[in-house]
């Protein structure tokens, strides 16, 4: 019989510009929202459009394919394209996969002779546009999948080089190799997780994407102790506000250090440290051990958190907002605390600011969790209780006692029986210095008819709070 057929291979497309600040003069459809023009033009071909409009300032507006191009509108952010399929013998394509392997080779390099900054950084530039969008190019272009497999051996064998010392020169913010490895370590982890391979030259970074997929992107600049103690913090959270906040939809996600791949003055490798995933947030460059904060200033307490994992606690509280708003009564509650806070001591952070940090926090609502929960609650939660049984008492705010029993109920099991406090030795001891810790306690919650905390019980304090909704009206709890 004769040899099967051989399947077609799947058609790849590539573009030109057609007119500048143009857009079609009539819309057929759009495809949706593409990271760039090449993938845009991807979709458009295999959609069978000849042509298409992008805006690479707003790719939120879509890829867009025209019914009729001409003559075109003038739009200033606005981009027309024509199509333009590779099988076409008058079209010269470059494949993404002869990119990949291209940009790979120039990490290959690295470690066999003399390193060349430009290169490095092109290259880094070619992964980013290409890294993400492997889906894209695996449907499209046959080389793809090959393409990625030798890269992935390669990154492999050039972090494992690094590692141990035998690349001529280490990989650094000034020669552009840190951000160039910081693509292959991404390659790595996206494909295969496996981060022994991935961070090969650090067991904490390792053992921190292994326990909580969290990639340190800092160019091995933050010493093991912080690697560490930002490993203990992760093991301490819940696991909703891990999976559901940190990590939402994404497969990991990354604490990039921005200021570790900056070489002096030069700041143009910032814009190639995002687009592995979804999900991730900077930190600065700063060791545990380095400085401390005042959390508690002119609250009428006093505890200092180390600078460094105040940072840190700051930024990842700050992906707890999307596991508020995606819950219609926590998002109800903290919108009935943001409403009811009119004078200074009904917010529990920033209480020296001039003029109060009413009109800040109500300017800025994303940073009401990140302050009040990864600057306070996060270090001395017995601290910010304090603070705020003394405003009920005295009068002066019932809001501040609210915003305590939302951050419980944020951090409360899924029964709704108990919750978590943070304590640091600081917070238990003012002749203590901020050493980056802190330890968390169990603490056991007592609802009302309704479902609201009535009471508060902390294991090893004697006694227990206990909460009437009716003396505190204002706490919309």
């Amino acid at each position: 019989p004769p040899p099967p057929s051989a399947s077609p291979q799947p058609e790849t497309y590539t573009y030109e510009v057609r007119q500048m600040n143009a857009e079609c003069a009539f819309q057929w459809k759009n495809l949706g929202e593409y990271a760039s023009a090449e993938l845009c033009s991807l979709a458009a071909g295999v959609a069978g459009c000849t042509t298409f409009m992008f805006s690479s300032a707003y790719t939120s507006w879509g890829c867009r394919c025209c019914s009729e191009p001409d003559p075109p509108k003038e739009h200033s952010l606005w981009t027309l394209y024509n199509v333009l399929p590779c099988s076409d013998p008058s079209v010269t394509c470059v494949l993404p996969g002869t990119r990949l392997l291209s940009a790979i080779g120039t990490a290959q390099a690295f470690c066999d002779g003399p390193t060349d900054a430009e290169a490095n950084f092109a290259a880094a530039t070619a992964l980013q546009g290409l890294i993400p969008a492997r889906d894209a190019y695996l449907a499209t272009d046959p080389t793809f999948a090959s393409a990625l497999d030798t890269s992935m051996s390669i990154s492999a064998t050039v972090l494992s080089k690094s590692a141990s010392g035998m690349c001529n020169e280490p990989a650094t913010a000034c020669n552009d190799g840190a951000v160039l490895f910081h693509w292959l370590r991404g390659l790595l982890l996206l494909i295969d997780r496996n981060a022994s391979r991935a961070l090969i030259d650090s067991a904490p970074r390792a053992a921190l994407f292994e326990a909580h997929h969290v990639y340190l992107a800092d160019g091995n600049w933050m010493d093991d102790n912080t690697v560490q103690l930002t490993e203990s913090m992760y093991d301490d959270l819940p696991l909703h506000l891990r999976v559901d906040g940190v990590l939402y939809e994404a497969q990991f996600a990354t604490m990039t250090v921005r200021d570790s791949f900056r070489c002096g003055g030069d700041h143009s490798s910032d814009g190639l440290l995002g687009g592995l995933t979804e999900r991730g947030y900077n930190v600065f460059k700063m060791d545990v051990g380095d400085g401390t904060e005042e959390a508690f200033g002119c609250t009428g307490a006093s505890v200092r958190g180390d600078h460094s994992m105040t940072v840190i606690r700051h930024e990842v509280a700050h992906q707890f907002d999307r596991v508020v708003q995606a819950d219609t009564r926590m998002s109800a509650l903290f919108d009935g605390l943001k409403a009811s806070a009119a004078v200074t001591d009904d917010w529990l952070r920033l209480n020296c600011r001039a003029g109060g940090p009413d009109e800040f926090f109500k300017g800025a609502p994303q940073e009401i969790i990140a302050s009040q929960v990864g600057n306070q609650y996060l270090l001395s939660s017995s601290t910010q209780l304090h603070v705020a049984v003394d405003r009920l008492v005295g009068g002066s705010s019932a809001v501040a006692l609210g915003w305590v029993l939302f951050h419980l109920e944020m951090f409360a099991s899924e029964d709704g029986t108990r919750s978590r406090m943070y304590e640091s030795a600081a917070g238990l001891d003012l002749s203590v210095a901020a050493d980056g810790t802190a330890a968390v306690l169990c603490v056991i919650l007592r609802r009302d008819g309704v479902g609201r905390i009535g009471g508060v019980t902390v294991p090893g304090c004697g006694g227990g709070l206990t909460i009437s909704s009716g003396t505190a009206p204002r706490t919309a709890l």
